[in-house]
């Protein structure tokens, strides 16, 4: 993402004007990415799948496996001083949180399920160990290092256990910690079915929503297995929830769950217009077989999804770009987008690349916290954030 008419990140931040003059952010795409032999993730460990780790290792995807754009897809500055990336929440601090003076950041972390490729390569008990180590390393190292760090509890969608997990770190010591469960958005059935119904059960017990986050993991990423290519893997991240949001609305997920709330994290959101109107026109022409919907599906759309900024598609002419947003929020949609960053990958967006000073001061402050703010719960701090031009 490049529209940006202020410095990218690196680069000297505007000075800040006077208390009370802030647009607040929240960043609700921030990874940690250590891998399972780090001590942070380690340590809550069992013994015997340390040493399982160590003699067997970690088991491969099977089939293609697209070659990484790096080795942790990452920006060449956010590597720390002994190598290693995404894994000091100092330096991830240093280089975004009060860079850009954020009052929080949602703390995503897919690395459980792309090593576990889903639970599909590693025997069960062992892959479900590695999701509550990486959820009590969120808990304890990142969330304890700085008081903005909220996490995210991540679940295998199609292992036993997954509801259980999400109660065990909400009753936890850390339990205030976690603000939002998150899932592969590809698996071994379609999201809508009865199957996964405990883990809605689960956020909406706990009133903390359901996110989503590329890549899609498991036997099927895509619904017709692994890609050769990054770029290949990359583009089709938008595709991901063009399967997902009808079976959430045909299945009655959420007639039978009124407060589910999904977050579409890395998912794209341009399409999310005109897809409801394909949704729609399915709908009126085929009810019959859907009598159990109470209303159409773009009612479902803008009540339950909520979508993140990064990566933004750019049309081929600047000049087309609010026609885009302009699109999206008089659809109902304007209270549904939220600034990511991405960091600490090398696609990372600052606030001012995806929410650039040229658009009007209201949607910067919508996009920028205050829909984060509603959704997660999250209090966008007093005088934090970056500069509102306006209050000069």
């Amino acid at each position: 993402m490049t529209i940006t008419d202020r410095p990218t990140a690196g680069e000297t931040v505007p000075e800040v004007g006077a208390p009370g003059s802030k647009l607040g952010v929240i960043d609700v795409d921030f990874h940690p990415m250590p891998v399972p032999t780090d001590p942070q993730v380690a340590e809550h460990l069992p013994q015997k799948w340390k040493d399982y780790i160590s003699r067997y290792g970690l088991g491969t995807f099977g089939g293609g496996v697209s070659p990484a754009q790096r080795e942790f897809t990452h920006r060449l500055d956010a590597v720390d001083e002994n190598g290693r990336v995404g894994v000091d929440p100092h330096l991830a601090v240093e280089q975004v949180v009060d860079l850009f003076d954020m009052s929080a950041v949602v703390l995503t972390c897919p690395q459980a399920y792309i090593i576990t490729n889903g639970g599909v390569n590693m025997p069960h008990e062992m892959a479900m160990s590695l999701y509550s180590a990486y959820n009590d390393a969120l808990g304890y190292t990142w969330c304890g290092a700085d008081d903005r760090f909220r996490a995210s509890i991540t679940v295998a969608r199609d292992l036993p256990g997954a509801a259980e997990e999400i109660e065990r770190c909400m009753e936890g010591p850390n339990g205030d910690k976690y603000v939002q469960v998150l899932m592969s958005p590809a698996g071994a059935d379609p999201i809508g079915k009865r199957r996964y119904w405990p883990i809605f059960e689960a956020c909406e017990r706990y009133n903390i929503p359901l996110g989503f986050h590329v890549p899609g993991m498991g036997r099927q990423p895509t619904g017709a297995g692994r890609q050769n290519f990054y770029s290949e893997m990359h583009a089709a991240f938008a595709v991901l929830p063009l399967a997902m949001v009808p079976s959430f609305v045909y299945e009655g997920t959420f007639d039978r769950f009124p407060k589910l709330k999904i977050a579409a994290l890395e998912l794209g959101w341009d399409w999310v217009v005109p897809y409801s109107w394909r949704l729609d026109a399915t709908y009126e022409k085929l009810r019959d077989e859907l009598t159990h919907l109470e209303r159409k599906p773009s009612d479902y759309l803008k009540e339950h999804f909520w979508f993140s900024t990064q990566p933004l598609e750019e049309p081929e002419h600047p000049e087309q770009t609010e026609g885009v947003y302009e699109l999206f929020e008089s659809a109902g949609f304007a209270d549904r987008l939220m600034f990511s960053s991405d960091y600490p990958h090398w696609d990372f967006d600052s606030p001012y690349e995806s929410v650039p000073e040229s658009f009007p001061e209201d949607r910067r402050r919508r996009i920028l916290g205050e829909n984060a703010s509603k959704l997660y719960n999250l209090p966008l701090k007093p005088g934090h954030g970056l500069p509102s031009p306006t209050e000069f």
